[in-house]
């Protein structure tokens, strides 16, 4: 009896598991046949129930469930056969299956082994139930059973479509998860190569800084200048190593930073800050994300500017996010605008890279002042 519905057989790995130890390889492929003798009993099942059914309405037997079962059962070893197979050549050689016209020459050749494996099948059953071939065998298939291979080569060409719909299917997610892991290292890389060009940015302003205190003739102030820039080199290349840094730690940096810039600049530099009590230990941020942004305000507030500055910085938790504001006076002469360099372009692509649209900063100038704003999804440090 031919069955009527095709398997589904398991769909494949989407790489050659040539390194896998082989008894792994045994289980996945008992696996692989257990998946495809279950739904291939499952069809029986439903098969002989329909059978049934339909004899029993119809008044053309008297057979039982059990008994269709027993009949029925001797067709459904060559598909499971099959099916098994297939999984088998798709999990092994999934190369063999990369394009339709690789594809028809996997199916050309299975059912053409098919045909010859139904063939014996039958041959076999012969002999357990009669004890020999018929002695005109060709003919009785010919004459008995040609329309049941014909079924059964259709349906055996149905569970080959459906391996190879699934082979298709796991090989564009093993496509879409490659260019998802390209596309993730690509922009782990650029962030990379963006903090590795804010690292010497700092650096340089750093010691531009103590040169200036050298030229002034100041070698204690230097020497303590010398001592704070190894402190925020320390910290710099610890965050260099972690993808997140608590906000508390990025505002002892901001404050390491600004002391060390009111050594050079004195008085001239004034420094207020607001910031409110929200658990800033707790806060997880991207290294380095401050720091820029306060070097900007500098170089507006002071460098940009004749006679004295100043830098005001607001820190809180609003709406679910960190917002961080600065505000320094910006000079009329259009060369102060040299200060909105590689700090915020960096740092705009950076929070591109790392939010998408779920961050922002803004800069806004009006009346002699400049004001940043930075606004980060706030989450904690160990989500």
């Amino acid at each position: 009896m031919a069955a009527h519905i095709s398997v589904l057989a398991a769909a494949p790995e989407a790489a050659e598991p040539s390194d896998i130890a082989p008894r792994l390889l045994i289980g996945r492929a008992l696996q692989g046949l257990l998946l495809c003798t279950g739904v291939w009993l499952l069809i029986w099942l439903l098969m002989a129930l329909a059978q049934t059914a339909d004899a029993a309405n119809t008044g053309r037997s008297s057979l039982s469930l059990v008994q269709v079962l027993r009949l029925s059962l001797s067709a459904f070893p060559p598909y499971i056969l099959f099916s098994w197979l297939l999984f088998l050549h798709a999990w092994r050689r999934p190369q063999q299956w990369a394009s339709p016209e690789l594809q028809l020459r996997v199916f050309l050749v299975s059912i053409s082994l098919f045909a010859l494996a139904w063939l014996s099948y039958f041959w076999w059953l012969q002999l357990l139930r009669h004890g020999k071939l018929p002695d005109e065998w060709w003919a009785l298939v010919l004459k008995n059973r040609w329309y049941s291979l014909f079924y059964d080569l259709v349906l055996a060409g149905g569970a080959f479509c459906v391996q190879a719909f699934i082979v298709s299917k796991a090989s564009a997610r093993a496509r879409a998860a490659a260019q998802q892991r390209e596309q993730t290292d690509n922009l782990r890389l650029r962030l990379t190569l963006l903090q590795g060009q804010l690292e010497p940015h700092f650096l340089f302003n750093a010691l531009n800084s103590i040169s200036s205190l050298v030229r002034a003739a100041d070698r204690s102030l230097a020497l303590t200048a010398l001592a704070r820039v190894s402190e925020l080199l320390r910290y710099a290349l610890r965050a260099s190593k972690t993808e997140w840094v608590s906000v508390q730690d990025e505002m002892n940096f901001m404050r390491d930073y600004l002391e060390l810039q009111s050594l050079r600049y004195g008085a001239s530099l004034d420094v207020r800050w607001d910031v409110a009590d929200a658990g800033w230990d707790r806060a997880a941020c991207p290294p380095l994300m401050f720091q820029p942004l306060v070097e900007n305000a500098i170089r507006h507030g002071l460098e940009a500017c004749e006679g004295e500055g100043f830098v005001y910085l607001s820190l809180a938790r609003e709406d679910g996010f960190v917002r961080l504001s600065l505000r320094n006076p910006v000079g009329s002469e259009p060369q102060g605008q040299r200060g909105h360099g590689l700090g915020l372009a960096a740092t705009r692509e950076r929070l591109h890279i790392l939010y998408g649209e779920g961050a922002s900063l803004v800069t806004r100038q009006a009346a002699g002042s400049f004001t940043t704003e930075l606004m980060l999804p706030s989450r904690e440090l160990h989500e």
